[in-house]
């Protein structure tokens, strides 16, 4: 009978524990492993587990009513020591609900999601809306000096079977067909070793039940999330109207300013001068120039005395520029290989320093 007794206690402390919210599931002060590239390839729900990555530590963030709502994973060792990945429901792209049950906090964009089941946490793929169920799992950290034991809280049998990744059936064709498989210590292997699966299916499946049971008032934790969140989005549209309003002020500022320098004596008698300025430029650019207009229907090519590069085009009724002190000629045009030469003719349209500053028109 005191055997049954603790059994029975046994898996009520397993269940206890595996049912534990998102947040309570994970440890602060622990290390955790990650491990990338879990595969189940004969979809058994046994997964292999890959490569070791970083050793890493989470800081959690909760609101002041108790909700927890970010996730910060910090490498914890080696040379990206530091080094910081944040998961956040408030200001980020993720949702998470049913609290104070919360079971999986989900991305808004991609469907990934993140789940925590005792000394493991679990990123997801495909994660459902009622959040449910998955696809299939990215990565997995593992807290240093994770139980060994099944979820059923007995000592973990031998595996049924070995699996081998498509990493160790290369190791295993290179090495002559001798196994070479990575130890990544107990902990990694008890957690292999389990149908995760269901492991993970089972734990989600019964959050979903407490949080559908949950009451008006454990509810409310729901709606302080939400709040949250529309503090922070009020509170950016206030940031970035404020900086609009900063905005429009200074080149109001700057505008008036402009005013009143542009209503000075001063800066009116420079606005005079390059006007001035101007008009003599064009007045001495006009006494070096002719204008010649083309009246003989057609375009034409104006060059000088015996050019054979292409002059000026004058399309028919249109008018161009010519240097005053240049003989203008009309130019040819043939053909030469595939590509159009010119050549000058005899038809003077033209005589130097005969029009400076005139119009000349060319039938």
């Amino acid at each position: 009978m005191k055997k049954i007794m603790i059994a029975a206690i046994l898996l009520i402390s397993a269940i206890t524990t595996a049912q534990k919210s998102l947040f309570e599931n994970i440890s602060t002060t622990d290390q955790y492993t990650e491990y990338r590239a879990v595969v189940d390839t004969d979809k058994d729900g046994v997964y292999e587990i890959g490569d070791r990555q970083f050793v890493v530590k989470f800081e959690l963030k909760t609101l002041s009513t108790g909700e927890g709502y970010s996730i910060t994973a910090i490498v914890d060792k080696g040379d990206k020591k530091g080094k910081t990945s944040t998961i956040d429901v408030v200001e980020g792209n993720f949702t998470c609900k049913g609290y104070p049950y919360e079971s999986v906090i989900r991305s808004t964009s991609n469907k990934d999601g993140i789940v925590a089941i005792g000394d493991y946490v679990f990123f997801l793929k495909g994660v459902s809306e009622e959040g449910t169920s998955y696809t299939s799992i990215d990565d997995v950290y593992i807290k240093e000096g994770a139980s060994v034991e099944n979820n059923d809280g007995k000592q973990k049998k031998a595996e049924k079977k070995k699996k081998l990744s498509f990493k160790d059936k290369l190791k295993k064709l290179k090495s002559g067909g001798v196994v070479i498989k990575a130890n990544y210590g107990s902990e990694h292997k008890a957690l292999q070793s389990q149908n995760l699966r269901k492991l993970i299916t089972d734990y989600l499946v019964a959050m979903k039940a407490k949080q559908d049971a949950r009451t008006a008032k454990e509810k409310q934790s729901d709606k302080n999330i939400l709040k949250s969140r529309d503090a922070i989005v009020l509170k950016a549209k206030e940031a970035k109207a404020a900086e609009k309003a900063k905005r429009d002020a200074e080149w109001a500022d700057a505008k008036r300013y402009n005013d009143s320098v542009k209503a000075t004596p001063e800066w009116q008698d420079l606005q005079r001068r390059k006007e001035q300025n101007e008009r003599n430029y064009q007045g001495a650019k006009s006494k070096n120039t002719v204008t010649l207009r083309n009246n003989s229907g057609r375009a034409i090519y104006v060059g000088t005395s015996g050019s054979r590069n292409p002059g000026t085009k004058i399309n028919a009724g249109s008018t161009a520029s010519w240097s005053c002190s240049q003989d203008a000629y009309i130019q040819i045009i043939t053909k030469s290989g595939g590509s159009n030469a010119y050549s000058s003719t005899s038809q003077k349209v033209y005589s130097k320093n005969s029009g400076c500053g005139k119009t000349i028109n060319v039938n």
